[in-house]
């Protein structure tokens, strides 16, 4: 039952940046143009996965919620907001290592980066902590997952969903543990009003 579980696992986690974020991308409030307070409204989205056991039988076994992004409403056709969303990354220097035409996904799961991107500071970005003060963020080497896709609003409109993390070592000390850096929402939040601004919105 264990190796089941462990492939059934193994598959769900490795579809969640996809599927488990756009099935919840209806229920996380999108606010257009709004400032994330200081913990953003990141969607945190619960996975129940079916486990089928060796006599046939089944069962349900709940998985650790997966962070399912922040959400923002774009008031814009989906072509001109689908180019948007790609010259948003370009501009921003992140290169785009898997891109989705059908599901409108950009994405780059490793991407490396130190003290900004773009022109947003990176302890506007990330909190890795502090040392002596200062943000961990402003000097930290930060690896990060990014990726963002766009879905059709029920309401009209259309979602704009990002989903960072991250972490950062500090360069000053070989071999150091890496620590985890949660958004801040300031991003995705850059990121949003890029492609509302490119759209012609």
């Amino acid at each position: 039952m264990s190796r089941i579980l462990s492939r059934c696992t193994a598959a769900a986690l490795t579809a969640s940046a996809i599927a488990s974020a756009v099935a919840a991308a209806g229920c996380a409030g999108g606010r257009s143009g709004a400032t994330p307070n200081t913990t953003p409204p990141v969607t945190l989205a619960p996975i129940t996965q079916r486990v089928v056991r060796a006599d046939g039988s089944t069962i349900n076994v709940n998985a650790a919620p997966v962070n399912a992004g922040i959400t923002t409403r774009v008031a814009a056709p989906l072509d001109s907001a689908w180019t948007a969303l790609k010259a948003a990354y370009r501009e921003l220097g992140i290169p785009v290592t898997t891109l989705m035409e059908p599901s409108h996904l950009v994405e780059n799961d490793s991407y490396a980066a130190r003290r900004h991107i773009g022109k947003v500071p990176m302890a506007k970005i990330l909190d890795c902590g502090s040392s002596q003060g200062m943000p961990n963020a402003e000097s930290f080497e930060i690896l990060m997952s990014i990726s963002s896709y766009l879905v059709k609003n029920p309401a009209g409109g259309l979602d704009l969903v990002t989903r960072i993390e991250a972490s950062g070592t500090s360069p000053y000390f070989s071999g150091s543990a890496r620590v985890n850096c949660p958004t801040l929402g300031e991003l995705e939040r850059e990121i949003a009003e890029m492609v509302s601004r490119k759209s012609g919105r």
